[in-house]
């Protein structure tokens, strides 16, 4: 039984060095019922979809293979960006079951007590140690966790897969973990599910999220069917839209592409550079306005979050700040302050999706709805945060707050997409795009014809390229789309900044329903993300819901000097 394991450590996390600080503060609600096998902590974590909570339950040097992947995950790293993918790809509603638990002796040394050197993949277990210096500073590699010739505890569980409506068939299997009794931590784990002919990996997980997303939201088959008609209408279709389909493109398509490329963003003909190709004016314009259109999605980077934040360096392994990342982040989740308050983010910290969001604006400015779509069909929504509290009892020494997502949450990238200056670059550029379309080119009037509030020449000739250009059918395809779609993000992105969807509904619907400019004012006046060095504004946010109770309210110093039990998050 279970008798043999020591006491968790506090929350079950890795013990900690004193370069950072020392321990953390307890944590009051975030620690498991004590009656829980660290094993059953895991399986209860993961079913909450708290993957901090679920990563303190491993080591740092954590070796878990997923027989249904190619390779293991070696290292806390690699184990939560896999636990990251897979919640975001698994349906909420899909839980664990453990049926049976089975214990083990302790085995000493090697596996069954042998003093056999013992290896995975080819390396041997232990034999990674520092070269870089053993004085304990942040170039030192220590791995704290190393247990090879400690003592094991082996346990094996059974478990089933349900969802509301009970088990799910073909979703059973069992699981072997050796857990270290001195830290009452998993160090090895393998997942043995059902088997399968073919390991389907990822493969597999994208397939039943893509399915299980359109079955829970029917909304998405909007932009799915969408997407499908595109794709048939601009490559394939013929007679539909003028020119000719993708299979028998002339010369002529790819050079109008070429050219057009040469005058991205109205650089070369504004500069008069020698490889400014002279188009109608009218093209040029749509062109680049539809490309800066898309070029406003960056600004909605944060809906893809690793959760590895601005502090977290990959270079340093497992030391300094990445040591202690996991543990922090399950610190940051939720913080009890000496008023009672009780602060939790407005969504998961951790957000994945089954197509990343910076290759998709990148595809975007090349081939534009044929990545926005995809993109709108597949990506993971917003998953509220649960409290404890809600989840059981539904009781707390306080009201609940809800914050927005902390800057240092977010991943360098993401931190560049909250630019103030973006919507007003963009939107600059479509203004220039319409003064181009409608009046450039003076000097080719006599190719294009003069400003249309002159004559209308200008205007008939790039009606008589629509009614004959696929290229330029397609763009004007693009802004419709655009058009339709452009709102689609904008109430999750609202939620992350720990706003209500039910009150100050204006600067949102501006964004839905006023094409091109409406995101740009969006982008330009929607809230911030605080650093956490600004503390939390009290009296800013209402209860749970979330609501804004006032603007320039007066800061609680408990919380704009971060005195709580919790402590101030620290990254």
């Amino acid at each position: 039984d279970f008798d043999r394991l020591p006491p968790p450590q506090q929350g079950g996390l890795a013990r900690f060095d004193d370069e950072l600080g020392g321990p953390p503060p307890p944590l009051r609600n975030q620690n498991f019922d004590n009656n829980l096998s660290i094993v059953e902590r895991y399986y209860e974590a993961w079913n909450r979809r708290n993957i901090a909570l679920a990563l303190s339950c491993f080591s740092n040097n954590i070796y878990y293979d997923d027989t249904q992947f190619s390779k293991p995950f070696e290292g806390k790293d690699k184990l939560a960006e896999h636990l990251i993918y897979v919640a975001d790809c698994v349906p909420d509603s899909f839980f664990y079951v453990v049926d049976e638990l089975s214990v083990g002796s302790v085995q000493r040394g090697g596996r069954r007590g042998s003093s056999v050197p013992r290896f995975r993949n080819g390396r041997r277990v232990g034999d990674q140690r520092s070269n870089r210096g053993r004085g304990g500073g942040r170039d030192s590699i220590r791995f704290d966790d190393d247990f090879d010739g400690r003592p094991t505890v082996s346990v094996s569980a059974l478990w089933h897969v349900e969802n509301e409506f009970g088990p799910l068939p073909y979703a059973r299997g069992c699981s072997f973990f050796k857990i270290d009794p001195n830290t009452n931590l998993i160090v090895e784990g393998y997942e043995f599910p059902e088997p399968a002919v073919i390991k389907p990996g990822s493969t597999g997980l994208r397939t039943l999220s893509l399915a299980s997303k359109l079955i829970e939201e029917p909304k998405r088959l909007l932009p799915f069917t969408a997407w499908v008609a595109y794709i048939y209408v601009v490559f394939f279709s013929k007679g539909i839209l003028p020119g000719k389909d993708f299979f028998h493109t002339d010369p002529s398509t790819w050079i109008e592409v070429q050219n057009l490329s040469f005058n991205f963003m109205f650089i070369a003909p504004a500069l008069k550079l020698p490889m400014a190709a002279k188009l109608h004016p009218m093209l040029e314009g749509v062109f680049n306005g539809l490309l800066a259109w898309a070029a406003m999605f960056w600004g909605f980077l944060s809906d893809d979050r690793t959760g590895f934040g601005t502090g977290y360096d990959r270079e340093l392994e497992m030391t300094g700040r990445s040591a202690r990342y996991y543990e922090r982040l399950m610190q940051n989740q939720e913080q009890e302050f000496d008023n009672g308050i009780v602060v939790v983010p407005p969504v998961s910290i951790t957000k994945r999706n089954l197509i990343p969001l910076l290759p998709t604006v990148i595809g975007m400015q090349f081939l534009t709805s044929a990545f926005f779509l995809p993109y709108l069909f597949a990506r993971t929504s917003e998953r509220r945060y649960q409290s404890d509290y809600e989840r059981f009892d539904r009781r707390g020494p306080g009201p609940l707050r809800v914050r927005p997502l902390y800057r240092e949450e977010l991943d360098k990238t993401q931190v560049l997409g909250e630019w103030k200056g973006l919507g007003i670059l963009l939107g600059s550029i479509g203004l220039y795009a319409l003064w181009w379309g409608a009046g450039g080119r003076v000097e080719d009037a006599k190719d294009f014809g003069p400003p249309i509030w002159e004559s209308g020449k200008r205007t008939t000739e790039f009606m008589k390229i629509l009614a004959n250009d696929r290229i330029a059918s397609t763009i004007i395809l693009d802004f419709w789309v655009f058009g339709f779609f452009q709102g689609w993000l904008v109430d999750d992105d609202w939620r992350r900044r720990g706003r209500s969807l039910e009150e100050e509904s204006f600067l949102r619907n501006v964004a839905k329903f006023i094409p091109f400019f409406g995101m740009a004012a969006y982008l330009t006046f929607r809230p911030s993300y605080p650093s956490i060095k600004d503390g939390f504004d009290e009296e800013l946010y209402d209860e749970r819901t979330g609501f804004l109770r006032r603007r320039g309210s007066r800061r609680n110093d408990d919380f704009s000097r971060g005195r709580g039990r919790g402590g101030p998050p620290r990254f």
